[in-house]
């Protein structure tokens, strides 16, 4: 059972503030999808960071080039990144690349074989899950300072 709830906020007080908080809200879930990427990252680092699912090199999450650390640049890194997929959730995944599935253990090929899968889309999942709230409190306390 849900509940909805529809608040119109009108008026000239109301447009400025609705643009930070609308803004401010984009801010949390960015910063959530790169704390995620960060955590897969050092999940993907940690089995075994070598071969076509790992390389070592100056690309960072989402693509980004980084300077001062080295993370996966390997084809299946390069394949996973982090999405808003609506105001308020993110989505992380691996573009349905086709050994996915057999990396992260959910294969019907995993049951067959000694390899089990290294969970880190669980793994990272279940983190997020864990400190999403503390990455929410601090991003919130900034937009309430910075609206007086």
């Amino acid at each position: 059972m849900g509940v909805t709830l529809d608040v119109a906020l009108e008026g000239p007080i109301f447009h400025d503030i609705l643009g930070k908080v609308q803004a401010g809200v984009g801010h949390i879930i960015q910063a959530a999808i790169e704390a995620g990427e960060q955590h897969l990252d050092a999940t993907l680092l940690a089995p075994r960071p070598k071969g076509v699912y790992l390389g070592v090199g100056s690309v960072g999450a989402g693509g980004k080039v980084c300077t001062n650390k080295t993370v996966s640049k390997g084809n299946y890194r390069r394949q996973v990144h982090g999405k808003p997929v609506s105001e308020l959730h993110m989505l992380i995944t691996d573009n349905g690349c086709v050994y996915g599935s057999w990396l992260e253990g959910e294969s019907s090929r995993n049951s067959s074989t000694r390899f089990k899968g290294y969970r880190s889309f669980r793994k990272t999942r279940d983190w997020l899950e864990m400190h999403v709230a503390t990455l929410v409190a601090s991003a919130v306390q900034r937009l309430v300072r910075e609206l007086g």
